[in-house]
């Protein structure tokens, strides 16, 4: 990939980011978070990896926004692509102690999950663990509140690789949630906390080419 291109889309980026941050700082309400965490993690993925990126025709990446392909950012280094998946958050848990929820997260992105009619408008849900894993799918954590209350703007990252987001889910969501309880819809919405996730804080997100 051409080191001037790479520059260009990581200028670009700053510069989005930058407006995005004045703008949501002037309006003083949440500003599309999701879009804001997508270009943070593009920003730093282009950051780290910006000399790999450079050093071969054939690597690059693909940023694919709101095109619904179940990944943010795709990397190809090496002959090998991995996927980033962005979940952002400027939620703060309820205990008031400046650590991020991030909320709205679907179950059945991460497990395999039947459901049961029981009656007219009701259904349980049945949860299993999902049998085969994406291996090259990563889910990074953005906490986009921290992101608007520093200075710098500089965002905190949890580096997850699908296998260890989903067995947290699976953990979490049949143990707590909605296994075998009635149910009046077949929603899947849940979150993921901080305790959950703290230990793969990478801000550099290099665990994604540690697989």
């Amino acid at each position: 990939m051409r080191k001037e291109v790479v520059v260009k889309w990581l200028t670009s980026t700053r510069k989005v980011l930058g407006a995005s941050r004045a703008f949501g700082r002037l309006c003083g309400k949440p500003f599309d978070r999701g879009f804001v965490g997508e270009l943070l993690v593009l920003e730093r993925l282009l950051q780290t990896y910006k000399l790999k990126l450079c050093a071969s025709d054939k690597n690059g990446f693909e940023y694919a926004g709101s095109a619904n392909k179940g990944w943010d950012v795709s990397l190809t280094l090496g002959g090998k692509t991995i996927y980033v998946n962005a979940k952002s958050t400027t939620t703060e848990t309820k205990k008031e102690s400046g650590y991020p929820k991030w909320v709205r997260q679907h179950a059945s992105d991460f497990c395999d999950i039947k459901y049961v009619k029981i009656g007219p408008k009701k259904f349980i849900q049945q949860v299993r663990g999902k049998k085969k894993g994406n291996h090259d799918l990563f889910y990074v954590f953005v906490d986009v509140g921290i992101w608007k209350k520093t200075s710098g703007g500089t965002a905190n990252f949890y580096t997850l690789p699908h296998e260890e987001a989903a067995s947290i889910c699976y953990k979490k969501y049949r143990k707590v949630f909605h296994n075998g309880r009635p149910r009046k819809n077949k929603s899947t919405d849940f979150h993921f906390e901080y305790d959950e996730v703290k230990k793969f804080k990478d801000l550099n997100l290099c665990r994604i080419l540690k697989k």
